[in-house]
């Protein structure tokens, strides 16, 4: 490593090291270091920290909501029935429009998204397209980065609240996070997300709760690899025709399919 870069590697460490965030996301990453029994030295505790700090700004996907605005300069997306939006296996859904059909939809999905990124720019995501129905699937990445499933669903219950207030009478499907084989350290605190968001829906006529999980393992209850590309996060086309289904079931009770 070259001395220049050493050199302001150490200053962000010495100047960001006293934040209550870095300080409680240092504590969070030691635990699940001690729980995975990996070995993690101070300096990759404090880098990670660092970074993923840094991934939950709020505006940390500025660029790519500046993409979709460049996008709806040269065609503005108009009747939308149902929006699609959250994190990059909604991004990734590229033959969404066809799995759908005849539904005129719109994916509004953006890589790597945590629900508070999706609440930070919820104006330009869906706001502004007026649709009938909302699609969501998201949640994964803020328990990657680390928070816990009672902090990311208070970022649900804000974005619930804004579909509500912004969008009276609009109801929000909610696709249940799936068992990726990459994130089975996860397990608990994906389940207890799961298990929160099916209590809100139970309680909300305008909430639908999408359980994909039980659909996602095999008989023996095993997560199922050829369901997800290499990287053992992203779901390929056999996992994407698992979601088409349970989609389309939820979607049939609003929409003639």
């Amino acid at each position: 490593m070259k001395i220049s870069r050493l050199v302001s590697i150490l200053l962000a460490l010495t100047f960001f090291g006293c934040s209550d965030d870095i300080q409680i996301l240092e504590e969070r990453i030691k635990t699940q270091a001690e729980l995975n029994n990996t070995e993690i030295s101070s300096v990759e505790i404090k880098k990670t920290a660092l970074y993923l700090n840094a991934w939950s700004k709020k505006d940390f996907y500025e660029d790519a909501i500046d993409g979709f605005l460049e996008e709806d300069k040269l065609d503005f997306p108009k009747e939308i029935e149902v929006l699609f939006t959250g994190s990059s296996s909604i991004r990734f859904w590229n033959s969404l429009e066809d799995d759908m059909h005849p539904l005129k939809v719109l994916n509004r999905g953006f890589g790597g998204a945590h629900i508070a990124h999706v609440n930070h720019h919820f104006e330009d995501v869906i706001q502004r397209y007026s649709p009938k129905a909302i699609v969501f699937f998201c949640g994964t990445n803020d328990l990657t980065a680390l928070k816990t499933p009672q902090e990311t669903i208070q970022d649900f219950e804000i974005l619930k609240d804004k579909v509500h207030q912004a969008l009276p009478g609009v109801h929000l499907f909610v696709i249940g996070i799936k068992p990726s084989p990459a994130r089975v350290y996860l397990e608990k605190e994906e389940i207890a997300y799961n298990e929160m968001i099916a209590e809100i829906a139970s309680r909300d006529d305008l909430v639908t709760f999408i359980d994909i999980w039980d659909a996602m393992l095999s008989t023996e209850g095993e997560r199922i690899p050829e369901l997800f590309v290499e990287d053992g996060l992203h779901i390929n086309a056999q996992g994407y025709a698992i979601w088409t289904k349970l989609v389309r079931e939820h979607l049939k009770t609003m929409f003639t399919l």
